[in-house]
């Protein structure tokens, strides 16, 4: 169980079916504990997504074909992927773990007269050039489709920002990227917060996925309302 509706359960499960490149009802009506095997001769990445129970591996029939002999709980390990991967592509790499997480309710969005929102792009900018690149990249801010940052009134200094984007046409994907130094302040809680209400707002549901090695974004997600309903890993290929 995971407290979601059953309406916004079958939501996500119809948006991933569709990212997987399977039926629309595939998810939805695979038995839990079952995997579902989504292959792709084209694919550029192998990814173990995990949802409501349901598993389903996408990627190359010969990864898909070699990967039937381990079960889903290793197989969500990244070096155990990875090592199945590297038998068939010699330059594959780890993306990572994630967890993925949906919210139903906006979250409480507590305003402040020492900050405001912005939508300029010139601030995502200026925020991007301020932060570790790694960290531009995980949140894929530059390229979202929306985006707010939280400007300090006094200053006009850029210190978070969060980003939206369309998957599916259902799910609004969330991510944020706050300044170094301005971390632990409740601004990429903020930026984020605008972001949801957003989505709410369009229609979407929102969806966080959190790095497994970043505990914070995890909390974040969790003291906004997220719920966690499952899991992926993620391999690029050569």
């Amino acid at each position: 169980m995971t407290g979601l509706d059953d309406h916004t359960e079958q939501i996500i499960m119809l948006a991933w079916s569709r990212i997987l490149g399977l039926q629309d009802g595939a998810l939805a009506a695979a038995t839990p504990g079952e995997r579902i095997e989504a292959g792709n001769d084209d694919a550029a990445a192998v990814s173990l997504v995990q949802l409501f129970g349901r598993t389903a591996l996408y990627g190359p029939p010969e990864v898909l074909a070699a990967a039937r002999r381990v079960p889903d709980e290793e197989l969500a390990l990244e070096s155990r992927l990875l090592g199945i991967i590297s038998e068939h592509h010699r330059g594959a790499r780890m993306l990572g773990e994630a967890h993925l997480l949906y919210c139903e309710e906006p979250p409480e969005i507590q305003g402040s007269e020492k900050v405001s929102v912005s939508f300029e792009a010139e601030h995502i900018r200026q925020l991007s050039s301020r932060c570790p690149a790694d960290d531009v990249a995980l949140s894929g801010i530059q390229q979202a489709e929306w985006t707010a940052a939280v400007v300090a009134e006094a200053t006009g200094e850029v210190m978070a920002a969060a980003g939206r984007d369309t998957w599916q046409d259902v799910l609004g994907h969330i991510g944020v990227l706050t300044q170094p130094d301005h971390r632990g302040l409740g601004l990429g809680r903020f930026a984020a917060a605008v972001a949801v209400e957003e989505a709410f707002v369009e229609g979407l549901v929102p969806q966080w996925r959190a790095a497994a090695e970043s505990p914070g974004s995890l909390r974040m997600a969790i003291s906004l309302g997220f719920t966690q309903a499952g899991h992926q890993t993620t391999v690029t290929l050569d």
